[in-house]
């Protein structure tokens, strides 16, 4: 793909320029889209977003909100309160930990 083609964000379908500011997974080695594809900063996350929200993105946010709503059933309920009450940062870090040791895919 050329460098500020048009492609397509992968997840919202929404038409951006191929570099750097726009397409998230630009210049990745290997690329992981189909030709022509991408996936734009909303979607993918802006890495210069102080937002945690707004850094994930919309898929990564919805990534680990499915998996803190499942982590959040699974514990005790006191526990349960315990991990609700922490920052959505936190929560974030503890879901991440646990994927990376495989206890949560």
């Amino acid at each position: 793909m050329e460098e500020n083609e048009i492609i397509t964000c992968g997840c919202c379908g929404r038409g951006l320029r191929n570099n750097a500011e726009e397409n998230t997974h630009y210049g990745q080695v290997p690329y992981p889209d189909d030709e022509g594809f991408g996936m734009c900063v909303e979607c993918g996350g802006d890495k210069k977003a102080t937002d945690l929200r707004k850094r994930l993105g919309w898929a990564g946010e919805t990534f680990f909100d499915a998996r803190i709503s499942v982590l959040k059933e699974k514990l005790n309920p006191e526990n349960s309160a315990r991990f609700a009450a922490f920052s959505y940062e936190k929560q974030v870090t503890i879901v991440a930990r646990m994927i990376e040791k495989g206890a949560m895919i």
